[in-house]
């Protein structure tokens, strides 16, 4: 029987979760006071008319809103300039309404709100400062169903031209409302909706695998992985209307990034990190590329050391994923990647090469590559062949 070693519970956000949860957010922000600073992402929000009437009610509850566009990923430069601008604005709470990337920039603006100087000052591996956990409040609401970033502590910026994507990270930093309506994920194509849900996916395989894995989130993990199985390819193969399904996702990723926020993530997202920061592919087809042919070499090292504890834990997945549950340990993880190979070939997502990516780069990927905490880790030649398959 597998250790219970220890336990990490921080702060999560208070979640508010379900359709048609966000005709509550003007009465969620009007607790905090009267000045919401709003980031949004593309034009969907604001053309489904959900925006106009959000704002609507705003004004009707006596709150000041300004509205922010936040496109692409979030970078240093563009989190720097809102927060200069806004810094002397006496904002009271800021709202993110978006996709990962938009929550990243939103999680990011509250925090250097009530900071001096440069987000890069505070960024992982790169600024000299620790964060200090001051931030104005912030509600985060999610209309994709991928990153989980309403429910984690830090935020991912890129900087392309130094080649980076790095974490502002504190557990302050974790939204203080994370509003999840699953009926806000409806419009996303299937292209769209397989890419973030192939990152949940891999976050909570990651998570729930990884060295440092939390048994406090074990049972929603499993749950969750469960989800992802019933939804994900049924979604990705077109049934994007439905939305009981669209709430098994939304509850997937949600439970993604409250499990990898407290047992980290592994080998998929440590490749996926650096092509994000040298290539402009979105974190979601980076996932989803590299999911099968990473675990493909993570599982037959697992399986070759006799690593009971993770045979064991990519068993769980593949018994849920499958359905086969009478097999063994080992049987199971082979079907884990059957069935991963499935959605690999299935849930097409564009290769890497289609932003860019060539063979000329793998070293570079390499070199700046990070298993984090996988129970396996990657040689770099096992690292090209992942890339190869998946450019």
């Amino acid at each position: 029987m597998e250790s219970i070693n220890h336990l990490d519970l921080p702060g999560i956000p208070r979640i508010i979760f379900g359709a048609g949860s966000l005709a509550r957010l003007p009465d969620i922000l009007g607790g905090y006071g009267t000045r919401a600073l709003i980031l949004t992402g593309g034009e969907s929000f604001k053309k489904s008319g959900r925006l106009t009437a959000l704002t609507a009610q705003l004004h009707r509850s006596g709150i000041s809103a300004k509205v922010l566009s936040a496109r692409g990923e979030p970078t240093v430069q563009a989190v720097d300039a809102i927060a200069k601008a806004y810094r002397e604005e006496s904002i009271t709470v800021v709202v993110a309404i978006g996709g990962g990337s938009v929550l990243d920039c939103g999680k990011a603006v509250s925090a250097m709100l009530a900071s001096e100087g440069s987000v890069k000052d505070y960024l992982e591996g790169i600024g000299a400062k620790k964060p200090p956990g001051m931030k104005v409040p912030f509600v985060a609401v999610p209309t994709t169903a991928g990153t989980g970033s309403e429910a984690t502590t830090n935020a991912v910026l890129c900087d392309r031209q130094e080649g980076y994507k790095r974490s502002l990270r504190h557990e302050a930093y974790v939204p203080d409302v994370a509003l999840v309506d699953p009926e806000l994920t409806i419009s996303l194509p299937p292209a769209l909706t397989t890419a973030c849900g192939l990152d949940a996916a891999a976050q909570l395989i990651e998570a729930y695998t990884s060295t440092k894995t939390d048994k406090a989130t074990d049972a929603p993990a499993i749950e969750a992985l469960a989800c992802v199985g019933e939804a994900l390819p049924a979604l990705g193969l077109g049934l994007c209307h439905d939305l009981a399904l669209r709430e098994k996702m939304s509850f997937a990723a949600l439970v993604s990034g409250i499990a990898l926020s407290r047992s980290g993530l592994g080998a998929v997202h440590g490749l996926a990190g650096p092509l994000g920061g040298l290539f402009p592919v979105p974190h979601g087809v980076a996932c989803g590329k590299l999911l099968f042919p990473v675990m493909s070499f993570v599982v037959k090292k697992v399986l070759d050391a006799q690593d009971q504890i993770a045979r064991k834990r990519f068993a769980d997945i593949g018994r849920i994923f499958s359905g086969r549950g009478d097999a063994d340990d080992t049987a199971a993880c082979l079907a884990f990647l059957d069935v991963l190979r499935d959605w690999f070939q299935k849930l097409r997502l564009p290769p890497l090469s289609s932003f860019g990516v060539t063979c000329a780069d793998f070293d570079r990927i390499i070199a700046a590559a990070d298993g984090k905490n996988s129970p396996a880790a990657l040689t770099p030649k096992e690292m090209k062949a992942v890339l190869e398959i998946a450019r």
